[in-house]
């Protein structure tokens, strides 16, 4: 049978001489329980007739008791054989009368105790990552800020650089009055699908209220007829950059200013699609041209702004 502590209940190995949870010198204890067997075993033998052993965990129980007062198992109604079942290690009764009980006792307290740190443990984490994970966002969102008032990112072509370029005047949102245009011309091309003055209308029409994929598709109709107008092409480029299509804007406004090579417009939004794309080397030298063309427009003197923050960003980052 199992070996058991007499102090702390734990079961333990017979080969030890101490108990690896409470430490008790089990050599010491074992001859102290061997000299109070011998004072006993007379006295256990007399009432063992009146006794019911249990088989479970060796507890003396009165005859009219059903279940074991040490462990709680249903008792066999028999009586002790004359005290056959006192030949038992009295040392091992003894401790099965210290063992805790059901859902109580030292080492069941214990690993409660370790339950209850390990959950405790478990959320201090959890919270502690939590809090990182919200000061990271904080101060990347404080660092997103400061960055855009520095003007840091004045350097970067945004879909409003574009089409400031194509109409100053640019509302923003859908109108009323802009619908019931689209809806007046797209009636008009039904009786004229070639009317190519109404169908480029149609395309600004789309291309400012902010409705590309469909100005795109009029673009494209009129461009069949025209294909070599650069402003049509420089107008679609720009709505396939607010669609952050960039290399086919990139590849129309390149067409485009190979049917006018001066046209300054066309370089100034080329040079800002390709920084857009990352394609600085190529922005620079479109920009360039841009201020080569006419340094003191509108363009030109956008151009060369864009140009300053190529500097000041190359600075910055440390480049030459």
């Amino acid at each position: 049978m199992a070996k058991f502590c007499p102090q702390c209940g734990s079961k333990i190995d017979e080969s030890y001489k101490f108990c690896p949870e409470c430490g008790l010198n089990l050599t010491e204890n074992l001859n102290t329980d061997n000299s109070n067997k011998l004072k006993s075993d007379s006295e256990e033998k007399e009432n063992s007739a009146n006794k019911i052993i249990c088989e479970n965990c060796g507890e003396e129980n009165d005859l009219q008791n059903e279940v074991c007062s040490g462990c709680g198992i249903r008792l066999k109604s028999e009586k002790s054989n004359n005290g056959l079942n006192l030949q038992k290690d009295k040392k091992q009764e003894a401790v099965r009368r210290k063992k805790p009980k059901a859902g109580s006792g030292k080492k069941q307290n214990k690993n409660y105790s370790n339950k209850n740190s390990n959950a405790q443990s478990g959320a201090k984490k959890k919270l502690n990552s939590a809090r990182f994970i919200t000061i990271v966002s904080i101060a990347m969102g404080l660092a997103v800020i400061i960055l855009i008032l520095s003007g840091v990112f004045d350097s970067f072509g945004t879909p409003d650089d574009v089409q400031v370029n194509q109409n100053q005047n640019q509302s923003s949102g859908v109108s009323l009055n802009k619908i019931n245009q689209i809806n007046d011309l797209e009636a008009k091309l039904k009786n004229n699908p070639k009317d190519t003055a109404s169908i480029l209308e149609l395309a600004h029409l789309k291309n400012d209220s902010g409705m590309y994929e469909q100005a795109i598709v009029n673009y494209k109709e009129y461009l069949k007829l025209v294909p070599k107008d650069p402003d049509a092409r420089i107008d679609m480029g720009i709505c396939y950059y607010n669609l952050r299509n960039f290399n086919t804007a990139i590849k129309e406004m390149e067409e485009a200013i190979s049917y006018d090579p001066k046209h300054q417009i066309g370089y100034l939004d080329l040079g800002i699609v390709n920084l857009a794309a990352g394609n600085f080397e190529k922005s620079k030298e479109n920009l360039k041209k841009a201020v080569e063309l006419d340094p003191n427009s509108q363009e030109g003197k956008r151009a060369e702004e864009l140009l300053k923050s190529h500097e000041n960003t190359n600075q910055m980052n440390g480049g030459k």
